[in-house]
């Protein structure tokens, strides 16, 4: 599978995030952090390719769309293009439950790294709440994520009965 489908997902997904969906202000991390855990899940689903210079830069335009620092989003999508290089061997039947694990995990750092580093950006301790929310919002949809990405991937609504074992 070549780069455009995942990366035309990704992008369909930044354009959502930037759509003012009338929100609290505690949920304004959850949307970015969807499209950081959609950089994660196509980096990790084998026989996909999303580059990480492309997380990167759309990353960017996440950064660019959203108005917020520029660079911030763009250092988060990569972190999460990198680990979800390197997430676990996919072989056996408890691949869902062990990579939304390591997506846990992976939250919990560019939660923390978000924050310190918008601490940073504004010279003064910003409240940690709304990136805690976002943070475990993503992780409370992961499978919901990860099983759009699938169905995008198969390129039908046909269940996969083989695929469907593989990741659940």
């Amino acid at each position: 599978m070549n780069a455009i489908l995942p990366a035309l997902s990704v992008l369909f997904a930044v354009f959502a995030a930037a759509v003012p969906w009338g929100l609290p202000a505690d949920a304004t991390f959850i949307l970015p952090l969807i499209v950081v855990m959609m950089v994660f899940c196509w980096r990790a689903l084998p026989g996909t390719v999303l580059p990480p210079y492309l997380a990167m830069l759309l990353g960017l335009l996440t950064d660019i769309t959203s108005g917020g620092p520029l660079g911030f989003w763009a250092l988060m999508t990569l972190i999460a293009a990198s680990a979800g290089g390197r997430a676990p061997s996919l072989t056996d039947g408890r691949d869902l439950s062990r990579l939304w694990l390591v997506w846990g995990a992976v939250a919990g750092v560019v939660a923390s790294f978000g924050w310190l580093l918008a601490s940073l950006y504004f010279l003064r301790w910003i409240d940690w709440w709304p990136i805690a929310f976002g943070a475990l919002a993503s992780i409370a949809l992961f499978p919901v994520v990860l099983h759009g990405l699938l169905w995008i991937r198969r390129g039908s609504l046909k269940p996969s009965r083989a695929l469907y074992r593989r990741w659940t």
